[in-house]
């Protein structure tokens, strides 16, 4: 006696296709992404202050805003759908397109407020830890906003198998 499922072969064709899901939905997963990201950079935009004035760091010249209009979301690697968010830089490895006076390569200084003691020891701007305090007040709020939308995409998906 012997027992025969119909159907089998559907069933594991359809789950070979859930399993491409990254690949095959590429596009609308860095969708997905971008505004999920988009929770973090609006965050920084909307409470980075903007020094009075123009000023220079190591002879590059620093327009007034240009930390706040670095901010923004951008995708590391073509081959990935991963996609960041915060103040966007060409200064490490050429990521995400940023203008002359869009380029956050100075963040890193910003976010820690500190010089060592031969430069003046502690200095703390207005922007100190903006960086870490938006991390973690967006991140409740993105990690929801992305397992529903990441929840509602795999249902379109695995309904159009």
């Amino acid at each position: 006696m012997s027992v025969t499922i119909s159907g089998a072969n559907q069933l594991y064709k359809n789950i070979d296709k859930i399993a491409q899901w990254s690949v095959r939905d590429s596009a609308k997963l860095q969708a997905i992404g971008e505004r999920v990201g988009g929770v973090y950079a609006n965050y920084l935009k909307a409470n980075v202050k903007d020094l009075d004035k123009d000023t220079s760091l190591r002879g590059r010249k620093i327009k007034k805003g240009q930390l706040r209009r670095s901010s923004g979301t951008w995708q590391p690697s073509k081959d990935s759908n991963t996609i960041l968010a915060g103040p966007r830089t060409k200064a490490i490895g050429k990521r995400g397109k940023t203008t002359k006076y869009a380029d956050g390569f100075y963040a890193h200084i910003v976010e820690k407020g500190d010089f060592g003691p031969r430069f003046g020891g502690k200095h703390r701007t207005q922007n100190t830890g903006v960086f870490s305090r938006g991390m973690k007040a967006t991140k409740n709020r993105s990690e929801k906003l992305q397992f529903i939308l990441l929840k509602r995409e795999f249902a379109n998906y695995a309904k159009g198998l």
